[in-house]
């Protein structure tokens, strides 16, 4: 494919450095965020509350598309992004799990609330061509201060606790979102313009614009699928995370060092994982690599069935490093690949929408059956069963659009 042109590599580059301050305001945060949680004494049904809180900014993602048509989407997805990240500062005095847990919601609803937009800015910015390689390297250069940070982070939470450290990854977590609105986004095409490149996005037809949710599932049956097999899939993935954290601390009693020494290998395999996603998603398409990971995902209920102790967890953590990767590059391509033309946010939107509505449900789910006396390895067995379904209903959609 040759090397990518100067404008592109100029907007890499500049990404590149936002999300190595993304990658220290992950570590400091959002990584042991549940753990957190959970020393500070909440319950199953709060941790559950806490992956519902993950996903209610996606569910308003509608209203995102309808908020950037009236703005900028680069400076609203940074003003967004900024104040979800600054907020954390708040947890310099917070030490009670109901607290921490409304602080969160707040956090994710604001930091989910562009995830349209970004998808509009990254088609723009990053030419298909060459998407997958700059996406990917942007990301391993992140995932490096994710391996560099993390076994730090785990021991300063143990030495200084979270309101020490919460503070800081949320300078570095403004840093970052104020990095990337230095990006340099093309101007749109005027209606009259000259035909674009076979690579770029021709406008919409006006009849389309009008087509209303339904119809536009009715009318993209490899999207109607897609949305079908996310759907499957998430209620599988989401439900078990809850108990993750429980296992961690109740059941194997482990130590923020431990679960740090565990998130470095985790973050091994997630630059791994970046060094060949991309050139993947290039030469596979996205769906492909999105199925590859969906298949991954089933490791990590099943490893904590037989968990007995901290090392017993590696290869679920492994695992979600490869997924962290790959499944970011996957879904966000693959509402790039399945969308019509000129309609990017508006899939993305309803992608984002149904992400949310399943993601909110899944982990009550989770909690409800373990309320009920349901062991948590049968929690985590139904769990991988709907993952591999899911994985079988994208193997329905041959290929991207």
């Amino acid at each position: 494919m040759g090397p990518m042109p100067e404008p592109v590599r100029d907007n890499a580059r500049v990404d590149l450095v936002g999300a190595m301050f993304y990658g220290v305001f992950f570590t400091g945060s959002l990584a042991f965020l549940p753990v957190i949680l959970r020393r500070l004494g909440a319950s199953a049904d709060q941790l559950a509350l806490y992956v519902i809180f993950t996903y209610v900014g996606q569910l308003l993602s509608p209203l995102s598309v309808a908020l950037v048509r009236r703005r900028d989407p680069l400076r609203f997805s940074v003003l967004c992004w900024a104040l979800a990240r600054a907020s954390l500062v708040l947890g310099a005095v917070i030490a009670d799990a109901w607290w921490l847990l409304a602080l969160a919601a707040l956090y994710w609803v604001l930091e989910m609330l562009p995830a349209p937009a970004y998808a509009g800015i990254v088609q723009q910015i990053y030419p298909a061509r060459y998407r997958g390689r700059a996406m990917s390297g942007v990301r391993v250069g992140m995932v490096v201060v994710v391996l560099a940070t993390t076994p730090l982070a785990g021991w300063l939470l143990d030495q200084l606790g979270h309101q020490a450290l919460l503070p800081v990854a949320a300078l570095f977590g403004v840093l970052s979102s104020l990095t990337f609105g230095r990006v340099r986004v093309p101007a749109a095409d005027p209606p009259d313009a000259a035909p674009r490149a076979p690579d770029a996005e021709p406008d919409a037809r006006p009849a389309a614009q009008r087509r209303g949710v339904l119809d536009l599932i009715r009318s993209n049956r490899p999207f109607a699928i897609y949305l079908a097999a996310m759907t499957v899939y998430g209620l599988g993935g989401v439900m078990a995370l809850p108990l993750y954290p429980v296992v961690q601390v109740t059941r194997l009693g482990l130590s923020y060092t431990e679960i740090g020494v565990l998130g470095l290998a985790q973050s091994a395999t997630w630059l791994l994982g970046f060094l060949y996603w991309g050139r993947l998603l290039d030469r596979r398409g996205a769906v492909w690599v999105l199925r590859v990971n969906m298949g991954l995902a089933a490791l990590v209920p099943l490893t904590y069935i037989f968990a007995g102790n901290a090392w017993a967890l590696l290869p679920a953590f492994l695992a979600q490093g490869l997924i962290q990767g790959g499944f970011e590059l996957g879904v966000t391509n693959t509402a790039i690949g399945l969308a019509e033309r000129g309609r990017v946010m508006e899939y993305t939107a309803l992608q984002t929408a149904v992400i949310g509505l399943r993601g909110m449900a899944a982990p009550l789910i989770g909690a409800a059956l373990l309320g009920a006396g349901t062991p948590d390895t049968t929690v985590f067995g139904l769990s991988v069963a709907l993952v591999l379904a899911g994985w079988v209903m994208m193997g329905y959609i041959r290929s991207d659009r």
